[in-house]
């Protein structure tokens, strides 16, 4: 069976509250999901590939003369909320060329049937996607029984049918992802040096911020072995030149023994790696900090959220803004560089709460900072307060998978795009914050990169404000 897994562009987001011209420059990663189903289906001896519109910047025609010419059996997607009506577009020129079709990604887990009520596909995966689509591409070639695949969604006599969710018990028996079907080199980012790609040292997050969906794979915290973790970035820096790693997991350091035995790993190896991660302010110490900047760590990315101590609880975030001062003063002490998240417009939000996000984020003084505009996602505990106090529809998410609406949910407070160009103007245009930027610039790579940065910021435009525009005007 001749197989193709395709990452298709965004289309139609009408909630989607990037900045517009952030988002054109900020670059694009790999699909590390589609990466390791391919490497299990590999494994296994099919004949896979991967299509990656994004990076390789396909459109539709150039996906349908690829799928007449190559006549694939079986097209797997990918799609969040976000990309459905992208992802729909590559099912249909997949069913075009008379390809079964197969859908995975967060939204199975949050609309399975819902998700497959559509005719362009066939079948879906609900949870980790790697040996349930193996199971399924046997299934198919043997004419078994679907009901005994785990995490399978399919149509069974006009009916949608769910099996239970599936999740990798132990991450060591997934091989590595098939990064030599990618494009390595399309894969860029704004602040990261060239050539960079993405890893997972572990999956699964125990907290439970109130914007965060949860999907199956948090249940449950599983750790690679960390020799493992680091004999993939060795084979990264040797094999694809890989310059910077950036890991993808959830929290990296919430397991401090296991961060401890990567980094010691990677010293004892003298690898010479860049690298970073997403972690919190109350899961690192000063000689945890000490150990990662020794094992080539540059930067880590904080979930501040709010500079509101109001709004962090109603977040439950679990943290204080004392303990976020505390984690940025050592990170920046050891020498590693500190990224900040913050949600603007959040419930409850109000002007004086959204000015003291923004001087935090300016106190705080972190290298790059990052706002966003609060939406509720399903099954969010931000969803619930947002239909409790009638902000929306408590079927909206639902309506929008069937295609039953299309308009843009409002703002949560007023005004908050307003305050978001308020919050990105006013941390990255301060002259102190500029003159740090420009002491660090190296390359004439780093000139572009920072023009293209400002020149995105001056430019500010809500891409969700053009797309509300172009639907309903």
């Amino acid at each position: 069976m001749k197989i193709f897994l395709i990452r298709y562009h965004d289309t139609g987001d009408v909630n989607t509250r990037l900045p517009e011209s952030l988002n054109k420059v900020r670059g694009v990663m790999p699909p590390l999901g589609l990466a390791y189903v391919a490497a299990v289906l590999e494994s296994a001896g099919y004949d896979v590939r991967i299509i990656d519109a994004m990076a390789s910047n396909l459109i539709a025609d150039d996906i349908r003369q690829i799928f007449q010419k190559e006549k694939p059996d079986i097209v797997g997607v990918t799609s969040m909320l976000s990309n459905l009506k992208g992802a729909l577009e590559a099912a249909r020129l997949a069913k075009e060329a008379g390809a079964i079709t197969v859908i995975g990604g967060p939204l199975l887990s949050l609309y399975p049937k819902q998700t497959l009520s559509y005719d362009v596909l066939d079948y879906g995966v609900i949870g980790e996607g790697e040996y349930p689509m193996l199971e399924l591409v046997k299934a198919l070639e043997q004419k078994l029984n679907l009901s005994s695949v785990p995490g399978l969604v399919y149509k069974e006599n006009g009916v949608v049918k769910a099996n239970d969710p599936y999740i990798v018990s132990d991450l060591d028996k997934l091989p590595l992802p098939a990064r030599h079907l990618l494009p390595i080199d399309k894969y860029s980012s704004i602040i990261n040096h060239h050539p960079i790609t993405t890893m997972i040292a572990s999956r699964g997050c125990p907290y439970k911020c109130g914007f965060c969906v949860k999907g199956p794979s948090d249940k449950k915290c599983r750790f690679r072995d960390p020799k493992k973790v680091v004999d993939e970035m060795e084979m990264l820096v040797k094999k694809y030149k890989i310059k910077e790693i950036m890991f993808y997991d959830d929290t990296l350091t919430s397991n401090r023994r296991f961060v401890f035995n990567v980094c010691n790993e990677i010293v004892k190896r003298n690898l010479k790696v860049r690298w970073e991660s997403p972690t919190r302010v109350d899961c690192i110490d000063a000689e945890l900090l000490r150990l990662m900047k020794k094992a080539g760590c540059i930067r880590l990315r904080y979930g501040v959220e709010s500079g509101d101590e109001r709004i962090l609880k109603i977040m439950n975030k679990g943290i204080d803004l004392r303990k976020v001062k505390e984690a940025f003063r050592l990170t920046r002490n050891i020498g590693i560089e500190t990224f900040a998240y913050f949600i603007i417009g959040y419930i409850y939000d109000t002007e004086e709460s959204m000015s003291n996000t923004i001087s935090f984020a300016r106190t705080l003084n972190p290298d790059f900072a990052m706002f966003t505009i609060a939406t509720p996602y399903p099954t969010t505990s931000l969803q619930e307060l947002a239909v409790k106090e009638r902000l929306m529809d408590a079927g909206y998410w639902e309506q929008v998978v069937l295609n039953l609406r299309n308009d843009r949910l409002n703002y949560l407070v007023p005004d908050a795009d307003a305050w978001i160009q308020k919050a990105y103007k006013g941390f990255y245009f301060r002259p102190n914050y500029m003159f740090r930027r420009l002491l660090k610039i190296r390359t004439l790579d780093d000139v572009k990169k920072h023009f293209q940065a400002l020149r995105s910021i001056a430019g500010f435009k809500l891409t969700d404000e053009v797309n509300y525009q172009l639907n309903n005007g």
